[in-house]
């Protein structure tokens, strides 16, 4: 269990993926944010105070999220502290939602799957797809692509999700026909480029066309200065989990969450 490369890899998520409010508390980092994301509200547990009481710092975790009309929700990772805190929030009645995976893959150096300028490049873009396109702003063709599926008020929140990100980011989109067929955002810090919001949309699945995605991503965060390529993904996701691996990624580390009611 590699602690030092989880702590690295979720320093640069909360860059690139950044909720609209955070608090400590005894040295948890709590999150806000809205955009139907636990990741943006929920706790981060890396660091807890030595000495600090855990059952007194869940107490106020529950207070926080409780003014704001959200459930108390902690993100639990190998590097979660303290020890314990799984099975004393699931004494608590928490329950353990979403497993998922973080999948991480070098861009240089001498490693098993190092960066290859030729098989990260922009060229392959899936077929029928015209080619990937890079965009700095998440234009209407971008926001059809990644969120054509969902109502006006949730594409409002993600919005303003991806107007908070100050980390160097790109939207890379696939179009065939010449209609937004799929999406994806990188963004990069401290050396690491993460790949998120990854969708192809239902008519254009089966295509190859995320797969090219990342892999333009890849070569964009290469040239960006990135060593590390990061994403995440639900553990259930079996088909995305193939893409990944065909891009490279291998396992870095498991998180889940722990939620407990809304009191």
């Amino acid at each position: 269990m590699d602690i030092p490369r989880t702590r690295r890899i979720e320093a640069a998520a909360a860059l690139c993926w950044p909720p609209a409010e955070t608090a400590t508390v005894e040295g948890w980092v709590l999150r806000a944010g809205g955009a139907a994301s636990r990741r943006l509200n929920s706790a981060v547990t890396l660091g807890f105070r030595p000495g600090a009481d855990p059952g007194a710092a869940v107490g106020s975790v529950e207070a926080w999220y409780g003014a704001r009309g959200l459930p108390p929700c902690f993100c639990l990772t190998p590097a979660t502290a303290p020890k314990g805190l799984d099975r004393r929030l699931e004494g608590l009645g928490y329950a353990r939602l979403t497993p998922a995976l973080v999948l991480a893959r070098p861009l240089g150096g001498t490693g098993a799957r190092a960066f290859d300028a030729e098989e990260t490049g922009a060229e392959g873009a899936g077929a029928g797809a015209s080619g990937i396109e890079l965009f700095g702003r998440p234009t209407p063709s971008v926001m059809a692509a990644l969120h054509g599926d969902i109502d006006a008020a949730p594409r409002r929140e993600r919005a303003a999700l991806y107007a908070r990100i100050r980390a160097p980011h790109a939207f890379a989109l696939a179009r065939v026909g010449g209609e937004p067929a799929a999406a994806a955002l990188g963004a990069v810090a401290l050396g690491h480029v993460g790949v998120f919001a990854l969708r192809t949309a239902p008519p254009f699945r089966g295509k190859g066309l995320a797969l090219s995605l990342v892999r333009r991503l890849l070569a964009w965060g290469h040239g960006m200065g990135a060593g590390t390529a990061f994403l995440q993904v639900v553990e259930a996701n079996a088909p995305a989990r193939r893409v990944f691996a065909q891009a490279g990624f291998g396992g870095a580390y498991r998180y889940w969450y722990r939620e407990g009611p809304n009191r």
